[in-house]
């Protein structure tokens, strides 16, 4: 019997040592960085987010941010960070709440040559056996008014495993 209490106790230690180094020290982590830039560029005449966003990615309430820079629009712009739909395949499941907060995250209004960054964290819990991290594709809007849906890039944000 002492034995199996020995074993049990050994096995909690190895599985909460494991699950630590996971959580705080990034043993194991999956895709996408804690942080990416956004830079807003005029192509064609209009202000957009210019294509190269890294991915974002985290576990359940990590910390995430978008460094936002407004590098030659003229006109001043804010940016939102909305609309999280579930990567399924090749396949987009329906936009979800509860990914990321604040949902959605949006800049200070940015002049030309201004930066802002716009903090957040993952919100969503995922569990998983394989360790596979659930792949989540969203918007990042640009426009001359707070909170913009449209003119959009959709890069994706890693949920990592528990």
């Amino acid at each position: 019997m002492k034995r199996i209490v020995i074993v049990v106790v050994v096995v909690g230690v190895v599985a909460v040592g494991l699950f630590s180094a996971r959580r705080f020290v990034g043993f194991g982590n999956g895709g996408g960085k804690a942080e990416t830039d956004v830079q807003l560029t005029v192509q064609g005449g209009v202000c957009v987010a210019s294509p190269g966003v890294q991915d974002l990615g985290g576990g359940w309430k990590f910390k995430i941010k978008w460094n936002v820079k407004n590098v030659d629009c003229d006109i001043p712009q804010y940016v939102a960070f909305l609309e999280y739909r579930e990567r399924i395949g090749p396949l987009l499941g329906q936009p979800e709440q509860g990914i990321v907060d604040p949902d959605p995250a949006s800049s200070k209004r940015l002049v030309r040559g201004d930066s802002d960054t716009v903090n957040g964290k993952i919100e969503k819990l995922h569990f998983s056996w394989s360790n596979s991290d659930k792949i989540y594709k969203y918007k990042i809007c640009v426009g001359p008014n707070p909170n913009p849906t449209t003119n959009c890039l959709d890069p994706d944000v890693d949920v990592w495993p528990f």
